[in-house]
């Protein structure tokens, strides 16, 4: 199950020509895996666990990180021009 992380608008910038521009971070999915097994870990504890573990011969080069990085839309993006 991928663990998602939602987008949120962080501050704004603005230009000399003061325009207001919305500073985000993206919505992300992110997908660890074990390389071997094709285990899926449900957060970046259980993966560091399992690596930790002395029971298991997972090793850090074992976890794979697969990550979606949604692009906020261009209408977000520009800014707005003062009256």
């Amino acid at each position: 199950m991928p663990i998602v992380k939602d987008a949120e608008q962080i501050g704004t910038l603005t230009l000399e020509d003061g325009r207001v521009i919305p500073r985000y971070n993206v919505k992300t999915e992110t997908t660890i895996t074990h390389v071997d097994t094709g285990a899926e870990y449900e957060s970046e504890e259980a993966a560091q666990a399992d690596v930790d573990n002395p029971a298991t011969s997972t090793t850090a080069d074992k976890i794979k990180r697969d990550i979606k990085v949604f692009a906020p839309s261009l209408k977000d993006m520009m800014g707005k021009t003062p009256k």
